[in-house]
């Protein structure tokens, strides 16, 4: 065999181990990238109900967080669908206002962008559906006056929780998602300057 051949072998024996080394990684990448299934096992085996300690509290609530946002927005979309069988749902019902707070603060910036991921990828009429539907609790929680919760009550909160939403929105939303989600938007600038805080 010439040497020509021989480096041309090497060269394709390398190529054919660096593709199954990559495949590996992405394979162990996938098998440890948290799902709707993990989040929930990681819940049910660490109840905050049964956790006295503060410290340990956190660690439990950063880690959950952690989870959510290293998720796919699919699996975040699949979350919303679940109603009352949500995880996130039966912990925010176990979390003090001091831990929701944390919870926000660490969560809500992510939590837009997979937001705005998974509107992108929706057919239009099913994004201006959500839009309607949210449009309308928006105004029957306005109308019926303001609900209790810690950002309800913390315009502060409230605040960066709006400037996020608005960064998503201008950072990851597509033009059609833009367009479509004008009116919520507006809805969200008016309930804000009726709050009080500082118009968006």
């Amino acid at each position: 065999m010439s040497i020509r051949n021989r480096l041309l072998v090497k060269g394709l024996a390398s190529l054919v181990v660096l593709w199954v080394v990559v495949l590996a990684v992405v394979k162990v990448a996938g098998a440890m990238k948290p799902t709707v299934e993990k989040l929930e096992a990681f819940t049910e085996k660490n109840p905050l109900s049964e956790i006295e300690d503060a410290e340990e509290r956190k660690q439990v609530i950063g880690q959950m967080v952690d989870m959510l946002n290293e998720m796919e927005p699919s699996e975040v979309s699949l979350l919303r669908g679940r109603e009352e069988s949500d995880p996130r749902r039966s912990l925010m019902r176990e979390l003090t206002p001091d831990e929701q707070l944390f919870f926000l603060e660490r969560r809500v910036g992510r939590a837009f962008q997979q937001m705005m991921v998974s509107f992108n990828e929706m057919e239009r009429d099913e994004r201006q559906r959500i839009v309607e539907r949210t449009l309308k609790r928006m105004k029957e929680n306005s109308d019926g006056g303001p609900r209790g919760g810690s950002v309800g009550e913390d315009p502060e909160l409230a605040g960066k929780i709006a400037d996020a939403g608005l960064k998503a929105y201008y950072s990851d939303a597509s033009v059609e998602t833009k367009i479509d989600l004008a009116p919520l938007l507006e809805e969200m600038q008016r309930t804000m300057g009726r709050m009080g805080g500082p118009p968006r």
